[in-house]
């Protein structure tokens, strides 16, 4: 049972840092969270302001640009939705057709 806890601990370390649109089909965000639910991959989304309401220090601390989405599991620091998302079928099996 141990093992099992482990991985729960490992999983929620996956952080969605992502724009304040309120649905996942508006922006390229939305289609990183859709994959992050179907592959159930346990996650927190941290949603930070629109840049033309000013800079996001914490994005740009990560990868040196302001663009969202970003994904970090671990010492994984992943931007651009593509590259998330290959990430993510890669590291945490292929979704079901369809998304």
């Amino acid at each position: 049972m141990s093992g099992d806890g482990a991985a729960k601990t490992a999983a929620a370390a996956v952080v969605l840092m992502r724009c304040p649109t309120p649905t996942d089909y508006l922006c390229p965000c939305g289609a990183v969270s859709r994959r992050l639910r179907k592959l159930g991959v346990e996650h927190r989304v941290e949603r930070v302001p629109y840049r033309r309401r000013g800079t996001r220090p914490e994005v740009e601390e990560l990868t040196g640009q302001s663009r969202v989405p970003l994904l970090i599991e671990g010492d994984e620091v992943i931007h651009d939705s593509r590259r998330i998302v290959e990430y993510l079928e890669w590291k945490h099996g292929v979704a079901v057709e369809g998304d």
